[in-house]
């Protein structure tokens, strides 16, 4: 659906460094990395809105103009929701909402932003102009934008990052929905990997405009190469034994008593609830801290297995 081939781009310094990859049709795609790495400029060169300085990208096998070359910026086939929102600032929400719309018939113009309105739980600010929204409704308000288009390949930058654990939720979901229905493909921004472990088909670790790996999310977490990678996807231990170095996630480990070849001894520290999980909090005779997940508090534990 969306190949993108040996992208280049630079300010006053090199941002992205011959990327490339494959998109397929109806697949998530995650990318993520640090803030300032390239992501939100990559995204915008995808979107149309932004021109490389050198590279091509092919939608549905055909090459896209750059922003130079078109009238107005931005593709029909994609829509992107921005960090800055790209709204209409002196509009209503549902002036905002209509106008991506306005090429349908009325009576399905109303059920598309009443869909939307209960989606992100917009009803209530209808009639408010978006300028005087805060950051986490004009978030919400920029996603039904980008929804209610039906647009064949939806660009979220960080999408989640103000939005409440209820409404996450519901998003997710519908963002499943589209794929399922409409083989919608999408591609997202993060900086925090484990959002997308189980939404994303395919996760590209991206460092200061280089793709350094592109896998499944679930090899980013059970199989990282380096633990800068791994503390992307989620809570990660390192820890040196027989003078090696290993790295386990806080669910990969079992409980032995003391004895046998390879084990760990550990003294607990500290344990907090978060949500069913209890984290329990270990330190090694080095000094290495370690996090193990459980279902109940684990401080008569002295020595695990990873």
């Amino acid at each position: 659906m969306l190949e993108i081939k040996n992208i280049k781009f630079s300010y006053d310094r090199e941002i992205l460094k011959d990327v490339s990859f494959k998109l397929e049709q109806g697949h998530f795609l995650g990318i993520v990395g640090k803030s300032g790495g390239g992501k939100s400029s990559l995204l915008k060169i995808i979107s149309g809105y932004l021109s490389p300085n050198s590279g091509e990208i092919y939608f549905q096998n055909r090459k896209m103009k750059r922003p130079s070359e078109m009238l107005i910026p931005g593709y029909d086939e994609i829509s992107i929701v921005h960090q800055d929102f790209g709204l209409d600032l002196y509009h209503t929400v549902l002036e905002n909402i209509r106008e991506r719309v306005l090429h349908l018939p009325k009576i399905f113009q109303d059920k598309l932003i009443t869909e939307m309105l209960d989606l992100l739980d917009l009803h209530s600010l209808s009639n408010q102009k978006a300028i005087n929204l805060s950051g986490g409704e004009q978030q919400r308000l920029s996603i039904a934008r980008a929804l209610i288009g039906e647009s064949e390949l939806i660009l979220l930058d960080e999408p989640f990052v103000h939005l409440d654990a209820p409404m996450r939720r519901r998003l997710i979901g519908y963002l499943q929905k589209l794929k399922e229905i409409r083989s919608t493909s999408f591609i997202i921004v993060t900086h925090n990997g484990d959002e997308i472990i189980g939404l994303c088909d395919k996760a590209i670790y991206f460092k200061n405009g280089i793709i350094k790996r592109i896998a499944s999310p679930d090899k980013f977490y059970n199989k990282p190469k380096t633990i800068e990678e791994a503390e992307f996807f989620g809570p990660i231990n390192s820890v040196s034994i027989d003078d090696k170095r290993i790295l386990f996630r806080p669910n990969q480990y079992e409980i032995h008593a003391l004895g046998g070849k390879m084990k760990l001894k550990v003294e607990f520290r500290f344990a907090e609830q978060q949500g069913p999980l209890v984290y329990n909090y270990f330190r090694t005779k080095r000094g290495e801290e370690i996090l193990l997940f459980n279902l109940e508090f684990m401080n008569s534990i002295n020595c695990i297995y990873v």
